[in-house]
């Protein structure tokens, strides 16, 4: 609270000067690039979705080998079936 009445009261003490104060000219020009990197530095979510990428198919992975070698009643390869419905098709 001490800080915004002290900023408060510089502004009030030296309004003639915010007045008539002009910014140096390239102050736009690096205000735009500062926005540009920092907003390019926010919305980048591509690693995000590449790690959950490899998160769901590492999952799938494996729980398709969990479920052929240790879920399965009839405990008949899902490689032996791949192996026999390539057989049928030549």
């Amino acid at each position: 609270m001490k800080d915004e009445d002290y900023i408060e009261k510089v502004i009030r003490e030296n309004r003639e000067k915010f007045v008539h104060y002009n910014p140096p000219e390239n102050h736009m020009k690096r205000f735009m690039l500062r926005l540009n990197l920092r907003i390019k530095h926010v919305i980048s979510i591509v690693p995000y979705l590449l790690r959950v990428a490899v998160a769901t198919i590492a999952i799938f992975i494996i729980s398709v080998i969990v479920y052929n070698n240790f879920i399965r009643k009839d405990q008949v390869s899902l490689g032996y079936k791949i192996s026999l419905i390539l057989k049928k098709n030549k």
